[in-house]
């Protein structure tokens, strides 16, 4: 018998086992980060930051101000028409806060890569292993075990699966050290 065909009989063992005691299946894989990694994480993670309610609200909010500003600047002045005058002043902040966020995503790739230089525990291979209750991650530097309900959202994309503990604290995990049964598996536990 094929040593894949036996691997594949003992996976399917211990599923069974765990299913019948109610033991959770424990999931694991390593993979040592490097810069591209934490890049892509941190593209990732700002993307998610980008499509949060608090930053439409904050396109919203500014505009709307702006457009008020504007519009009653153009009504006491008579500067230009009160309509076109808040409309000015609502595409304004769009291409305002529309380049602040651009540009900020544009210097991510050299901020990151300084980061990873100076974070030395970025440099360890870090075993991730998950089950129905959580996951954790572990490296030589130290371990974090989580419940999937810690994390306000898990984000997936291309080349990274983020954890997000909070708007500003997450933990990563490469798509390349990952199976796409694996990574629908962990996607799973998504909180919405």
């Amino acid at each position: 018998m094929a040593h894949g065909t036996l691997h594949s009989l003992a996976d399917d063992a211990i599923a069974t086992v765990c299913r019948e005691w109610h033991v959770p299946q424990m999931h694991s894989v390593l993979f040592q980060p490097n810069q591209s990694d934490l890049v892509a994480a941190y593209k990732l993670n700002y993307r998610a930051t980008i499509r949060s309610k608090r930053i439409m609200r904050t396109y919203l909010g500014g505009s709307a101000a702006l457009a008020g500003i504007a519009a009653a600047a153009a009504w006491a002045w008579d500067i230009m028409s009160v309509p076109w005058a808040a409309a000015a002043g609502f595409a304004y902040w769009i291409v305002f806060l529309s380049a602040i966020l651009g540009s900020a995503y544009l210097r991510l790739p050299s901020q990151v890569r300084k980061i990873f230089q100076q974070q030395k525990s970025l440099h360890e291979a870090t075993t991730v292993e998950w089950s129905e209750t959580g996951i954790s991650f572990r490296s030589a530097r130290g371990h974090s075990d989580f419940s999937w309900p810690d994390f306000v959202k898990i984000a997936a994309g291309a080349d990274a699966l983020i954890f997000r503990q909070s708007d500003a604290l997450f933990n990563f995990i490469p798509t390349r050290a990952l199976t796409s049964e694996q990574i629908s598996d962990i996607l799973r536990h998504k909180t919405l």
